[in-house]
């Protein structure tokens, strides 16, 4: 009987200890949210006084992206070029990184960094009337994740266009288009990262508040101007490190203001407007 008081005790004090602790952490995780809420106010007011407006809410909360290191999956490649050109297909290394694909139902290449470009015939089976949802059908049969970047009407075709999403982050650098022409469709082009789990490397991406001084910092060295940022997206862009097919993912600020849009580097506050290079 004494025993199972002791026992009850026992695990009464342990309760309590667990609770205490979850208070503890909880407060802590709340004073650091403030300081860094604090630090962001602090931050906006500077660059307001440099004739640079920030809208806080329009900032979002994910910024602690790291590099990534992926290598080219020719499993997830086949699954891509399968869900175009049907099961029976041809394959041809072309060497440098190109690979070329072949049925009845048309022709793909991927290049290293997933660079590819498909071009298909009637036979290919790809009909509808419902573009979006056909395109959006075809990269969930790819294994891709994506989301919708816009849709045109140019020439007589139906464009579709969509941006890849690595877990749930968007890679600016990767967007696809979907061009469909009398009801079918007709070719896909753009880039795509077929490519498994990536591996982190070194380093962290620039806190918000850090971001945003860098971004004034390179605005003003480079003789470039803006008056107000409107919002900030946080994303990775990919390049390619070898001809077997790593591509290297770099987190990146995709920052849009009132004279242009920006990527800033993550990692080296690098700018670039998008002018100069493009996705």
């Amino acid at each position: 009987m004494e025993w199972a008081k002791l026992k009850n005790f026992i695990i009464l004090v342990l309760l309590m200890v667990n609770g205490f602790l979850l208070v503890l952490v909880w407060s802590r995780r709340e004073e650091s949210v403030r300081y860094e809420r604090l630090a962001l106010e602090q931050t906006a007011q500077v660059l307001e006084r440099g004739g640079i407006q920030v809208e806080l809410s329009a900032l979002p909360e994910l910024d602690g992206l790291a590099p990534l290191a992926a290598e080219r999956d020719v499993e997830r490649e086949a699954r891509l070029v399968r869900a175009l050109l049907g099961e029976e297909v041809q394959g041809d290394n072309r060497g440098g990184g190109l690979y070329l694909y072949r049925s009845g139902a048309g022709e793909v290449s991927v290049r290293t960094g997933g660079e590819l470009s498909a071009e298909l015939s009637g036979s290919a089976g790809q009909d509808t009337d419902r573009p979006e949802r056909h395109a959006a059908g075809l990269l969930k049969k790819m294994g891709v994740e994506a989301e919708q970047a816009g849709v045109t009407e140019e020439e007589g075709e139906t464009r579709v266009r969509f941006r890849q999403l690595w877990n749930g982050v968007p890679v600016f650098s990767c967007e696809v288009e979907f061009a469909y022409g009398g009801g079918s469709l007709r070719r896909v082009q753009g880039s795509l990262l077929m490519a498994g789990s990536g591996t982190a490397e070194a380093g962290g991406m620039l806190t918000l508040p850090t971001a945003l001084m860098r971004f004034s910092e390179e605005i003003a060295a480079s003789g470039d101007v803006c008056s107000a940022i409107r919002s900030m997206e946080p994303g990775y862009r990919g390049t390619a490190q070898s001809l077997s097919g790593g591509v290297r993912l770099t987190p990146v600020w995709l920052v849009d203001t009132d004279t242009g849009s920006f990527y800033l580097d993550g990692t080296s506050g690098a700018l670039t407007r998008l002018d100069d290079q493009g996705k």
